[in-house]
């Protein structure tokens, strides 16, 4: 096992100083990224031996696993003195509406069609629907550009029939699709942008990425720079930060973002660390929750064309 004078766990180290992660959230990034694409079952022993070497210790991974029950992330069976957690379907669902902004990005092209809530002034939102249904709304990157009424110019419709569905609101809401006819004499929606959407928030999450995560690519070049274990530890760490910016980046269409923006060579970054990491990453993943796992599965082989694939090869 490598010490602290090795390299990598010094990178590790300085990492979790840098920005220590928080037990659920990391847990979450980890079932989405690594345990669901294998049938998404761990025993709680395998769990807590995964997290440790990330900071998190069997106390706190026992409160957040409990959470996630509690909040239908997953459940749980008791196998004799052991206990084996599951992803719930609305797990699963939570995960893969979350994969698309983590591994494929903002569209390149933008048709110029927008997508629009509405909240009708009379319909019986009381203030705590209609605040739930505003957070939720700016989760998937939604906007308030006037009162009662909310846009997106690359989400489609559905994204948002689904969060008036999870909310029981299905009937509050008018759910539109729209162009904006600015050539006549208005106002271009995507002039709100730089108002709506807090962006230079977002870049500057961007650039810290770069920066806290940039040294791992000249750590990685040396011959066997990483240990399986250590590989696993850093693709959790990476695909934890990462996720934590992407969620609350709008993604906005290429065309209605700035020049220069960096979320762009950060996404490039991640997708190289990511492939560079994975096979070690997943030789450790094998090792520890395939073990007298009964539910744990071959790698789905559609995870292949995450961040479009390895660098060098086509998706799929």
């Amino acid at each position: 096992m490598a010490t602290l004078s090795d390299p990598m766990d010094r990178f590790i180290a300085k990492l979790l100083k840098q920005d220590p992660p928080r037990a659920k959230s990391l847990c979450v990034s980890l079932l989405g990224d690594a345990l669901g694409p294998h049938g998404g079952a761990i025993w709680l022993g395998d769990l807590i031996e995964l997290l440790a070497p990330v900071g998190i210790n069997e106390r706190l991974l026992r409160t957040s696993v409990f959470r996630l029950v509690s909040q239908g992330w997953l459940h749980s069976e008791r196998h004799g003195r052991r206990s084996l957690y599951l992803m719930s379907e609305q797990g699963q669902r939570n995960t893969a509406r979350a994969s698309q902004r983590i591994y494929e990005g903002p569209a390149s092209e933008w048709s110029g069609e927008w997508t629009l809530v509405a909240l009708p002034r009379t319909g019986g939102n009381g203030l705590a629907e209609r605040a739930e249904l505003r957070r939720e709304l700016e989760w998937e990157g939604f906007a308030l550009v006037a009162p009662g009424l909310f846009a997106h110019p690359a989400t489609e419709a559905r994204a948002a029939h689904d969060i008036l569905e999870k909310l029981g609101i299905p009937d509050r809401a008018l759910v539109l699709s729209a162009r904006d006819l600015a050539g006549a004499g208005g106002l271009p929606i995507a002039s709100l942008a730089p108002q709506c959407w807090n962006l230079d928030a977002v870049a500057e999450q961007y650039r810290l990425f770069i920066r806290h995560f940039g040294p791992l690519e000249t750590l990685l070049d040396a011959p066997d720079a990483a240990e399986p274990a250590q590989a696993f530890a850093l693709r959790v760490l990476l695909l934890h930060h990462w996720r934590r910016i992407v969620l609350h980046d709008p993604q906005l269409p290429m065309p209605m973002l700035p020049a220069q923006w960096p979320g762009i060579p950060a996404r490039e970054m991640c997708r190289r660390l990511y492939w560079r990491l994975f096979d070690a990453s997943e030789a450790h993943l094998d090792t520890v929750a395939g073990r007298e796992n009964a539910g744990y599965r071959p790698l789905s082989p559609e995870i292949m064309a995450r961040f479009g694939g390895r660098p060098g090869t086509l998706p799929g």
